[in-house]
């Protein structure tokens, strides 16, 4: 090391030495300039008034220019984000939009710049051009001064990742440039005469070069980004789920995993993260201080490397393109300590198969008091099945034969029949095939006879007494009537009486009816219909062999059959026969409940067993549907309800196997049957209890996340839908990428490349800010600085909370909110490749946007306070949610409290 002082030379020198070197190359510009205005004008054409308002017009452009320039120099190094109401550059006197203000401001400063120079150089005849001399008035209100916004759209270099969700796609249009356009009132004065040869009210306009418009607008959408429910949000839901899944299924499927899932030194990093990840998609360029910060810390933090400096990251680090790669898998794995049974759980959790088991389970769950809904059901069934409805039918056909009277035509007296004369049986009727029908019949023939008494009426006549009354006409004259007695001819009825036979032959069948039997009406949920059915058993009252699981003997309901014979229609046979006006096919109807077969339940049970086994063989999960494509598990399970159900439904008639069942369209025995209803009503109860567990799983996840997240709900639900995505590739900070700009239309339409209009430029941006990275905690490691605060809460528990009733869980569920508030003291924009703003040292500079805590004050107007400048702030809510298989172990924070703050937490925002 060198001691001596001799090639010292003092600041004070060189800091004159500078001065002087600014001075002259000022002095320079100025010169340059003004041979520029004169260049422009034809050597041969250097007299008279127009050609001194023609140089005068190309000055005063380029005057304007520089105005405009030095105006957006001044804003973007200073720009005004809460503007004084009170201000000049709010005429309207209340709210007003920022942009406008800031625009407003703009055109107060290049008033203020060109009337200086209007009064130096144009008025009072002070501008000479051969003997003309341009006076210009002073600018009166900048509310004259026009801007024409330039759109262009950006093509940028980085590309999203695959699936990247629309709310992180950066805007593509934007203003760029201001076209700036300034009323003049000018004179054109014969300086020799004093005449005024001309006055005009001119509009001089010109393209300002610098693209503060396009600066502002991105740190605009930057900074609203950063807010609410939007990409910072989905970016730091995307880091924060990774973090989850790694922590949790270690936590759950390996012993000495995580006590804890989520934890706010590592939400500090996770918000970094998304901070620089989210400068890539709108500026495709990220602090390079910041991602040696975010390296250094993921270091430190993940791999417990507490002592690493920045010599040591650097020597490590690379650039994959011109981008630091993050891979938020490989650090939620590291994030553990363990990260190789971390990726091996992740793994084992997206292949869980979420299937038919719990529903298999809880249908067959014999634990409850009134049993299982299965046994319930075949309880149900079997008494449906074994039931008959009997009843005696009487068929009769009589004849009766009228005794012989001829000439005998009244009936006089009728004799009862009384007791049959002859009785003799005809018949024993088959059993019918085909039910309902007849069980058993006999046919007789009965006589009976009687006496039936007939006669013949007829007139006789004879002499006989009579009276009359006649009409005569008293002593008086009066007219009157009297009573007289006189002989005349009588009639009287007489009969004669015969008594005659007559007989009645009635031919009866007598049968044993079967009106019913097997009657079921069976729920079917997820059908929507009842399974009815009825007399649909071959040869039902008849015992028979039959094969199941072993071998059996299904009497079926032959024991109705009997018990109705023996004790009903035996002893009611000759009645009925004899009972001549007994004609009816319902006599003496009787229900029977017959016992059935010992091991019917049984073998209906193994019957549920066999399907059982064979969904389990069958029906697995789509791969597709897991954590990574499903975030939200109140999706996965509507998604597996959905899959489940498809799969079941496809092989429906596999499972239910009724021609194992059936013969000819009939059921072949009454066992057969029931065991065949209880298949068809357990494929249909495992559908719909699919939809019905699976679907209350989903309700009830969100209900939970509704119920702890409120208004927050839907926007955390999408946040973790959108930030899966993320998850699915490695994120790129990328370090001045360049970018595109293209002209368009201001709806964003492009213009063809044959178009005049039609140009294309490079934009590079540089982004600065301040702290390089968001601290949440001291740690004792003199980090004074927090700009970060952020809590975690573990809503549901160290071990979650199981979703639907034991025993029978679906999964087990756990959700943690995040809290997160921010600050970036300060926040600069470089554009890198325009340097348009000329320099006295370094010759031209390049724009800036700049946003920091510090009151605006307007150089034009006696410094007055017109407004402030503020940091970039953030504040969202989101959360993360995670479901195991069902079990005791559960997941959740089991360590300290279930809420976790950081130290300045709810006091890093401006109040």
């Amino acid at each position: 090391m060198c001691e001596s002082d001799s090639g010292r030379v003092p600041l004070t020198i060189i800091g004159i030495l500078f001065l002087l070197i600014s001075t002259a190359v000022s002095i320079h510009i100025t010169q340059m300039d003004q041979e520029m205005a004169q260049s422009r004008q034809p050597v041969d054409n250097i007299k008279g008034p127009n050609d001194a308002f023609l140089l005068f017009n190309s000055d005063m452009r380029r005057a304007i220019n520089y105005a405009a320039m030095d105006a957006v120099q001044q804003m973007g190094e200073t720009p005004v984000i809460d503007p004084d109401q009170s201000s000049q550059y709010n005429p309207g006197g209340g709210q007003i939009d920022v942009a406008e203000f800031n625009r407003n401001w703009a055109k107060g400063m290049i008033m203020y710049h060109l009337n200086n120079y209007i009064g130096s150089n144009y008025m009072y005849n002070r501008y000479d051009y051969h003997g003309y001399a341009v006076n210009v008035e002073p600018l009166q209100d900048w509310e004259g001064i026009y801007f024409t916004p330039i759109y262009m759209g950006l093509d940028r270099k980085l590309e999203l990742p695959p699936l990247t969700p629309d709310l992180l796609t950066p805007k593509e249009t934007h203003e760029v440039y201001w076209e700036v356009n300034v009323p003049m009132n000018i004179s054109i004065v014969n300086i020799a005469t004093g005449e005024i040869v001309e006055n005009k009210s001119i509009r001089l306009e010109t393209l300002n070069l610098a693209r503060y418009p396009l600066l502002e607008s991105l740190t605009t959408e930057y900074e609203t980004r950063l807010n609410g429910s939007n990409a910072l949000m989905t970016e730091t839901t995307a880091f924060a789920m990774g973090y989850t899944w790694a922590r949790g299924f270690h936590q759950y499927y390996k012993p000495g995993g995580p006590k804890n899932i989520v934890d706010n030194e590592h939400l500090g990093l996770i918000v970094n993260g998304g901070l620089l990840l989210d400068q890539g998609f709108v500026f495709n360029s990220v602090d390079p201080e910041s991602i040696i910060e975010y390296g250094m810390e993921t270091k430190r933090v993940l791999e417990g490397k507490k002592d690493m400096d920045m010599a040591e990251f650097l020597s490590s680090a690379k650039l994959v393109n011109g981008s630091y790669i993050v891979d938020p898998n490989a650090n939620a794995a590291n994030s553990t300590g363990d990260p190789d049974n971390a990726t091996k759980a992740m793994e084992l959790a997206a292949h869980f198969d979420y299937n038919a088991t719990p529903i298999t389970d809880l249908l067959n769950n014999d634990s409850i008091p009134e049993g299982s809904a299965t046994r319930q059901l075949i309880n149900k069934i079997i008494p449906q099945v074994y039931k008959a409805k009997l009843a005696t039918g009487v068929a009769r056909q009589k004849n009766e034969d009228i005794g012989a009277h001829d000439g005998y035509e009244s009936s006089h007296k009728i004799d009862g029949w009384g007791e049959p004369d002859s009785m003799k049986q005809l018949e024993v009727l088959p059993r019918d095939t085909n039910m309902p029908g007849n069980l058993y019949g006999e046919v007789w023939e009965l006589t009976w006879t009687r006496e039936h008494v007939w006669r013949h009426y007829y007139i006789v006549e004879y002499d006989c007494e009579k009276t009359r009354k006649i009409l005569y006409t008293d002593s008086e004259g009066n007219s009157a009537t009297r009573t007289e007695t006189y002989w005349g001819t009588c009639t009287r009825t007489e009969y004669n009486e015969m008594t005659a036979i007559d007989t009645r032959v009635d031919r009866v069948a007598v049968t044993l009816k079967a009106k019913e039997n097997s009657k079921t009406s069976i729920r079917l949920d997820y059908a929507d219909t009842s399974l009815s059915t009825v007399n649909d058993v071959v040869k039902a009252f008849t015992s028979r062999d039959v094969v199941y699981a072993s071998v059996h003997i299904d009497s079926g309901l032959e024991e109705a059959y009997t018990s109705y014979k023996s004790g009903i229609f035996d002893p009611n046979l000759m009645a009925n026969i004899k009972n001549k006006n007994l004609d009816s096919d319902n006599c003496d109807p009787r229900t029977f409940d017959v016992v059935p077969p010992v091991g019917l339940k049984g073998e209906a049970q193994d019957a549920v067993d066999e399907i059982n086994w064979e969904i389990r063989k069958d029906i697995h999960l789509d791969p597709d549907i897991n954590y990574m494509e499903y975030p939200n598990p109140a999706d996965a399970m509507r998604a597996t309800a959905i899959d489940l159900t498809a799969k079941i439904k496809a092989n429906q008639s596999r499972y239910v196997d009724k021609d194992r069942y059936c013969s000819g369209g009939k059921y072949t025995s009454c066992s057969a049957k029931t065991i065949s209803l209880v298949r068809e009503w357990y494929v249909d109860e495992v559908l719909y209890q699919v939809n019905e567990q699976y679907g209350d799983a989903a309700d009830k996840i969100d209900t939970e996340i509704d119920s702890s997240f409120g208004e927050s709900a839907d926007g955390v639900r999408d946040a973790n839908n959108a930030g899966a995505n993320l998850l699915k590739s490695v994120m790129c900070f990328p370090i001045g990428f360049t970018m595109k700009a293209e002209h368009v239309r201001p709806d964003g339409s492009h213009f063809g490349k044959d178009e005049l209009a039609y140009w294309e430029e490079n934009v590079t941006l540089l982004v600065d800010m301040v702290p390089d990275y968001l601290f949440a905690e001291n740690d004792n490691d003199d980090k004074e600085l927090i700009n970060l605060g952020v809590r975690n809460i573990c809503l549901m528990g160290p071990k979650g909370v199981p979703v639907l009733p034991p025993p029978n869980y679906v999964v087990h569920f756990n959700s943690w909110m995040i809290n997160v508030e921010g600050r970036i003291d300060e926040f600069t924009l470089f554009d890198v490749d325009n340097e348009c703003h000329p320099h006295p040292i370094f010759g031209h500079e390049a724009q800036v946007y700049r946003r920091k805590d510090e009151a605006i004050l307007d150089y034009t107007d006696n410094l007055t306070r017109i407004g402030r400048n503020f940091p970039i702030e953030f504040k969202f809510t989101t959360g993360t949610f995670i479901v195991v298989p069902p079990g005791p172990k559960g997941v959740g924070d089991r360590s300290g409290g279930m809420d976790e703050s950081s130290e300045e937490f709810n006091n890093i925002l401006r109040k």
